[in-house]
């Protein structure tokens, strides 16, 4: 497999921090041709955020083992589990909501989504999602910019949720619900990928298990397939809503490599640090949970 996936880069390949001119072209041109043939042109100028090379690397390997969908049967497991963990969550969580303080409230929902995260079986370690609902009401987070999301929810008309792993999204209800009652009247997108990659979550994944997301906001399948949001990738209703957001919630380290170059005020990354590069890049540790404005200058 490692020889098959190997056809896709040049031998002289490093990580992509040290690619060199030669390499950057040929990645470049590698993309263009490959998502022309999907009917996607980038434009003369872009980004290589590895989101975008894991559609090629995962597309060689479902070609190799002749299966479209690796992860279904995990995907489906994840979500069964994390519903069990999710609607004990809620049995404690929801009733506390009329006493107290709004920004506790907010904390309770970003943790619950954070432990969401936990689920990914693109990360270098494994997970253990028991283990961490011992420890996430308790763990620091290396970033934790709460206080100007609030002030942006208040004034939020809508708001764009965009989701990540299979799993994942039954903690997202818990995250939701909280927005929801934060901001009553506020309309609220979720995004789910356009097709797996990984254990990405889709539209058929939410649909196949009942996901109580469809009674809570609006899922829209951004036609996205890679394991992070590109809004270049996205078909034409997705990029009207992420353009006209008021607000948006990312999901994932994926979505976090994607979009945070983009520097928008608007939006807020929540996630697990998963990868020594994205740890090195933040100067945090691995292990670290960080909600973060992609605005603000580190």
């Amino acid at each position: 497999m490692q020889n098959h996936i190997a056809q896709i880069l040049p031998q002289s390949l490093g990580t992509l921090q040290e690619l060199n001119p030669q390499d950057k072209t040929y990645l470049e041109n590698l993309l263009k041709d490959f998502l022309k043939e999907k009917g996607v042109d980038l434009g003369e100028n872009f980004e290589i955020p590895p989101t975008l090379l894991a559609i090629l690397v995962y597309e060689k390997i479902s070609d190799f083992v002749g299966k479209a969908s690796l992860f279904k049967t995990l995907k489906h497991q994840s979500i069964l589990k994390a519903r069990e963990i999710k609607e004990n969550l809620q049995k404690k969580i929801l009733p506390m909501l009329a006493t107290i303080p709004p920004l506790e409230i907010l904390e309770l929902g970003i943790r619950c989504g954070a432990l969401g995260n936990v689920i990914d079986y693109g990360a270098q370690k494994t997970f253990d999602l028991d283990l961490e609902l011992t420890q996430i009401f308790t763990a620091p987070f290396a970033i934790f910019e709460s206080e100007s999301f609030l002030a942006k929810l208040w004034q939020s008309k809508n708001l764009l949720y965009i989701g990540d792993n299979a799993g994942e999204n039954e903690f997202d209800e818990i995250l939701i619900q909280i927005l929801k009652h934060l901001n009553p009247t506020m309309k609220i997108f979720y995004f789910v990928r356009g097709f797996e990659i990984i254990n990405d979550v889709t539209l058929e994944d939410l649909q196949t298990t009942q996901s109580k997301l469809f009674e809570l906001c609006e899922v829209i399948d951004s036609g996205v397939g890679t394991p992070g949001f590109i809004p270049k990738l996205a078909n034409a209703k997705a990029q009207e809503i992420f353009q006209q957001a008021d607000l948006i919630l990312a999901k994932g380290m994926g979505n976090f490599e994607s979009l945070e170059v983009s520097a928008d005020e608007r939006l807020y990354l929540l996630f697990k640090i998963k990868c020594e590069v994205v740890a090195c890049y933040l100067k945090k540790q691995l292990g670290d949970f960080v909600f973060m404005n992609a605005a603000q200058k580190r």
